[in-house]
């Protein structure tokens, strides 16, 4: 789950790499009122954010949801792929989440770039 608030290319690596992971790619997206990125975020609507993640090749479905463990309720995955930010690990809930439905976590290995930092930069 992530917010995709100014998606930028890292965001498509990130999509493309899951892709390639498994036969279907559900994208959830968090909903406004659970964007925790500050003041003035999210930038985009989660209407804007899921159709623009939806007109992508490599993604199958999009949902919009509050958490991740929603998510995973609403979905139901073989796999969740996070991106290179959680290599460390999930936190606990999520992995106790994972272990107790069988869902195997991958990461993919795509370049972090950070869309908070775009905007700061932009910002001045």
């Amino acid at each position: 789950m992530a917010a995709f608030d100014v998606f930028h290319y890292g965001h498509l690596l990130h999509l493309e790499a899951a892709k390639k992971m498994g036969s279907l790619l559900v994208v959830s997206i968090t909903h406004d009122d659970y964007v925790g990125k500050g003041p003035g975020r999210p930038i985009y609507r989660h209407g804007q954010r899921s159709a623009l993640i939806r007109a992508l090749k490599c993604v199958d479905e999009v949902i919009v949801v509050k958490s991740l463990i929603s998510a995973m309720k609403i979905v139901r995955p073989d796999i969740l792929v996070k991106g290179t930010d959680y290599k460390g690990g999930l936190d606990q809930e999520h992995q106790d989440y994972c272990k107790q439905y069988g869902i195997e976590i991958r990461y993919t290995d795509t370049p972090k770039y950070s869309a908070t930092e775009l905007i700061r930069k932009l910002n001045g």
